[in-house]
């Protein structure tokens, strides 16, 4: 089964909106960017959804409501209220206890996929055996803390792990974010394997994720495409934080956390 995330990312865009409605004034975004083509496929995603939702893009960190850095961090002392990635030692340290205000886009959002497809798919992350491939401070880390959160019981693999197909193959679920382009295929995983593939890489004049989609979409119970899966939702989240940091601002934040659409 392929796991789109355009119909988790409809619902989630309506009622986003709705909330956007109701704040005081438009929400100010500052976006950073290291030019990298990573990093611009992903400032023109958030450009677009900018204007669908009414946000303003500003350039002055004192003025935006949040910031978000594309690439190599530019700002090393973000104030931990702007950043709406949610990747500072702050808000990391609120993911650990649970408590998280800001939560990462990315992993929020393979979190979200698969909780929207988990009853089809049949794979709960409360007592689920999951993989993380990569360890990067913006997906790999909180997403292991987040998955704890959840009772998933998690591992986390790197460059220096030994038999990286014992773990995958033995998984319920493997979270790719290693960002190696088209490198995971059929021997990494088995038919009863599904496979988040969070990475967007440029290669060979297309955006691939580290898994062989096309040797896997028919093999695994369910995979994410690249484009088209985590990618749709991980904006939305970002905006969340943004419109949170707004509400915040005016005292007008209930509290709670993101929940599926």
């Amino acid at each position: 089964m392929i796991l789109y995330g355009r119909p988790v990312g409809r619902a989630y865009f309506d009622r986003l909106k709705a909330r956007r409605d109701r704040l005081p004034r438009a929400p100010r975004l500052v976006i950073i960017s290291d030019g990298h083509p990573d990093s611009e496929y992903y400032r023109h995603s958030l450009l677009k959804l900018a204007r669908k939702m009414e946000v303003e893009i500003v350039s002055s960190v004192e003025e935006g409501d949040g910031v978000v850095q594309l690439g190599e961090p530019q700002i090393q002392d973000l104030p931990p209220e702007k950043d709406i990635e949610g990747i500072s030692e702050y808000h990391i340290g609120r993911i650990a206890y649970d408590d998280a205000l800001y939560v990462p886009p990315t992993p929020m959002a393979a979190i979200l996929l698969l909780e929207y497809y988990r009853e089809e798919i049949g794979c709960d992350l409360s007592g689920a055996d999951a993989v993380i491939v990569g360890r990067s401070v913006r997906v790999g880390r909180p997403l292991t803390l987040m998955l704890l959160n959840r009772d998933s019981t998690v591992s986390v693999l790197h460059r220096k792990t030994k038999n990286v197909i014992e773990y995958t193959q033995r998984a319920d679920v493997v979270f790719l974010s290693a960002g190696i382009g088209e490198y995971f295929g059929r021997e990494y995983f088995t038919p009863e394997s599904v496979v988040v593939d969070i990475s967007t890489v440029h290669k060979d004049g297309k955006w691939v994720g580290d898994a062989r989609f096309d040797e896997l979409k028919d093999y695994v119970k369910a995979i994410t495409p690249v484009p088209g899966g985590v990618g749709k939702i991980t904006p939305l989240v970002l905006f969340d934080n943004l419109f949170k940091a707004v509400e915040i601002k005016y005292g007008l934040y209930k509290g709670g956390k993101v929940k599926v659409p």
